[in-house]
């Protein structure tokens, strides 16, 4: 895609982020998830989760031509030893799957947290990303767990990446 760049989110693009967010939930978790598993997810309000996350935390998007397609989010949370890195988000729309973004802006993430001097990321996976983390270096951290979602419960696989 021509003018297609990584770059960090802006406030006034919290409606276009969370639509990317929504139909990535629809048009491609669904085929891993099913409809049911989606029906509280990829349907959510859009409200002011993004507002916030863009004011305080570290959102970026994949912007094509000023259409946002896809994003990242990670936030920074501390246990009772030291801060480590939480990926919220890290979603694509069918126009840019397979082209080496979600590699990109996941690789992105990894760095902003490396340069924070954190030493772990963790996250919660899609069927839909799993095995993309894998090749990642990420590795299981637990189960599958059952997360609620607009109150349905969604398939969770908790993973951790281990940055030293």
């Amino acid at each position: 895609m021509m003018n297609t760049i990584i770059r960090k989110a802006k406030p006034g693009e919290e409606a276009q982020i969370h639509e990317a967010h929504m139909r990535s939930i629809r048009e491609i978790c669904v085929i891993d998830h099913g409809e049911e598993e989606i029906r509280g997810w990829g349907y959510r309000p859009l409200g002011d989760r993004w507002v916030r996350a863009i004011q305080e935390e570290d959102v970026w998007v994949i912007d094509s031509n000023s259409s946002i397609l896809g994003l990242g989010h990670i936030v920074f949370l501390r246990n009772e030893n030291e801060e480590y890195g939480y990926i919220n988000a890290l979603y694509l729309t069918p126009e840019i799957i397979g082209q080496g973004f979600a590699k990109i802006l996941l690789l992105e993430m990894i760095n902003f947290a490396k340069n924070r001097g954190v030493h772990t990321i963790e996250l919660g996976s899609t069927i839909t990303a799993y095995n993309f983390y894998k090749k990642m270096g990420f590795v299981d951290n637990g189960g599958e767990r059952f997360v609620n979602i607009g109150g349905y419960p969604v398939r969770s696989y908790p993973m951790i990446l281990h940055l030293i």
